[in-house]
């Protein structure tokens, strides 16, 4: 379970990211985290703290629903779908 909402979270975190077209290093700047941390918690190999996913909520301009929810910004690729 904590591995599918780490990925989940991770997946909406990184398309909100792209959306708001800010990068990595601006979103990692602006929520006071490393950004090799906001690179593992965009991959799921990490999960945001309450107060850092707050944060990143406030920078990417979406609700934590939508980013526990798992919809509406990342949609899964298709099966067979290559990167």
């Amino acid at each position: 379970m904590y591995a599918k909402l780490s990925h989940r979270i991770g997946s909406q975190v990184r398309a909100a990211r792209h959306r708001a077209g800010l990068s990595q290093a601006q979103v990692a700047e602006a929520v006071h985290v490393p950004t090799l941390v906001l690179s593992r918690l965009e991959r799921g190999r990490l999960l945001p703290s309450l107060p850092t996913l707050v944060d990143l909520c406030g920078v990417l301009r979406v609700s934590v629903d939508l980013l526990l929810s798992g919809e509406g910004l990342a949609s899964p690729a298709p099966e067979g779908a290559g990167p």
